[in-house]
């Protein structure tokens, strides 16, 4: 039984590490300072100005960052998050958010493991429903909803690419490189709300697909572990 909890908890990190690192996005580079020149040079020929590009606007006229706010908003949601990286099988996860908590729910090998997270508790419980057993695990605040995920964008200078429609929702694309990692987001509009994302590195592209989002109350009940369930300690 020891044995098989274990084995679970590793598949399910070793799969989890996977998503992450091909989610994750680098923080954002601060700008050096320019080195001020010690004693006047030539000034150079004058230029004829360029015209700056256009780039493009959402078809509301709305801002990006008031599309994006709108994703805070959000008191409750869930989805299902497709995942398929260069040369690997699509992962994927039934996803639960309400607030600071968090549900990812894994089906692997037939086996299904559920992770319960609490930010603001700071706690995250692995909970096999097949056995009635739960382990409570080191928490990881890198697993982000997908509302936090948008809120992150800002940070890396995006570009406004155009909009397409996905599934029937109007979406804003945008795009920016990150230490040669370039990212491609198509963000619902209406809701501020990611549906597609495309991360392509000297690795290959990894797709990032949002299914199924329903906008809906959540009973607080589901983010508790059921009555009955057997706790163990990890290595126990």
């Amino acid at each position: 039984m020891k044995k098989r909890i274990a084995w679970l908890l590793l598949s399910y990190l070793v799969g989890l590490s996977l998503m992450l690192a091909s989610c994750a996005q680098p923080a954002p580079t601060t700008p050096t300072t320019p080195t001020v020149p010690t004693a006047p040079t030539t000034p150079a020929a004058p230029t004829t100005p360029t015209t700056p590009a256009t780039t493009p606007e959402p078809t509301s006229g709305e801002t990006l960052g008031e599309i994006l706010g709108r994703a805070e908003g959000i008191a409750s949601v869930k989805y299902d998050l497709l995942i398929t990286g260069p040369g690997a099988p699509t992962m994927t996860q039934k996803i639960w958010v309400k607030k600071n908590k968090m549900i990812t729910e894994t089906t692997q090998e037939g086996e299904t493991v559920i992770i319960l997270m609490d930010i603001d508790a700071g706690t995250m419980y692995m909970y096999i429903p097949a056995q009635n057993i739960a382990m409570k695990i080191d928490f990881d605040p890198t697993t982000k909803s997908a509302m936090e995920e948008v809120k992150s964008i800002p940070n890396y200078n995006p570009e406004i690419v155009g909009t397409e429609s996905i599934d029937g929702k109007v979406c804003l694309v945008v795009e920016y490189t990150v230490e040669e990692a370039t990212t491609k987001v198509w963000i619902w509009e209406e809701h501020g709300f990611p549906i597609r994302m495309e991360m392509t590195t000297t690795a290959g592209k990894t797709t990032v697909e949002y299914k199924n989002i329903e906008f809906v109350d959540i009973p607080d009940s589901m983010f508790e572990l059921p009555s009955g369930v057997q706790v163990i300690q990890a290595g126990s």
